[in-house]
């Protein structure tokens, strides 16, 4: 049975991808070998009047990422925002239908952050993942180690997964308002926050499962990792694609495949 994958066209990845057309097609052609039917949203449309049949909602950070040297994939004046329809109707597909969501936060601003140097990246996703009862926070985490993943999470999704590796993360809270996550990929024990915040990144993590209702979330601290790398420099933007960077594509393949199982 074929499993129904939509992609927010408003998240940064998929921008560059419309914009560049060389940034998802490692990532997306593997999931389409592999059997799942992929659709994009209609971004002047509210999201969640667009959930209909799909099981796994892939969200690359909502923010804009305008490639410069091409043509805009969104206009200029459209609302990256959730509206509050989207906030609850997101809740309801993964809490009451099932859904599956694969959320990616980012890291905010470089370093630190002030009032003249705002969180950017993170800000909306913050705000659907509090709406989930998940906390992310303004962490800007670089990350300079490839990651092993947590042996105690579910095996299907660190099935072959050796290693993942970013260059960066946001900062994700293992412990849900109302439970408990699991940690799926744990932050390097040496890394350390550069947002001048004072977030511990012992208390954080780079890759967290959560159960919502009859449904899961996947939160990831960085969507460069589903980009494809390239040598010329107009494709690296807005970082570098890591989707052949140790497992990053089993890795990301594994989630999708067990969001969309229900398991």
């Amino acid at each position: 049975m074929s499993i129904n994958v939509l992609f927010d066209s408003l998240g940064a990845q998929v921008q560059v991808q419309n914009e560049t057309k060389k940034r998802l097609t490692t990532w997306t052609k593997e999931l389409e070998s592999a059997g799942y039917t992929l659709n994009y949203t209609d971004f002047t449309k509210p999201l969640a009047g667009q959930l209909g049949p799909n099981k796994v909602l892939i969200i690359t950070t909502r923010h804009r990422a305008d490639n410069p040297g091409f043509p805009p994939a969104i206009p200029p004046g459209v609302s990256f925002a959730y509206e509050s329809r989207d906030l609850g109707g997101l809740y309801a597909w993964i809490h009451d239908q099932g859904g599956g969501l694969l959320l990616f936060v980012n890291h905010s601003a470089w370093p630190p952050i002030t009032e003249k140097n705002p969180p950017s990246w993170p800000i909306h996703d913050i705000q659907l993942a509090a709406a989930l009862g998940i906390t992310t926070v303004f962490a800007s985490i670089p990350l300079s180690s490839p990651m092993s993943p947590n042996p105690d999470a579910p095996p299907a999704i660190i099935d072959s997964v050796a290693s993942v590796e970013a260059w960066d993360s946001g900062g994700i809270v293992p412990v849900m308002s109302n439970g408990s996550g699991t940690i799926l990929i744990p932050l390097p024990t040496t890394s350390t926050d550069m947002s001048g915040l004072g977030y511990k990144t012992a208390d954080l993590a780079f890759a967290v499962l959560y159960t919502l209702g009859k449904g899961k979330v996947i939160v990831i601290g960085h969507s460069g990792i589903v980009g494809n790398y390239s040598n010329e420099v107009k494709y690296q933007y807005p970082s570098t694609g890591q989707i052949d960077s140790g497992d990053n594509l089993k890795f990301l393949m594994n989630c999708v495949a067990y969001l969309g199982s229900g398991s």
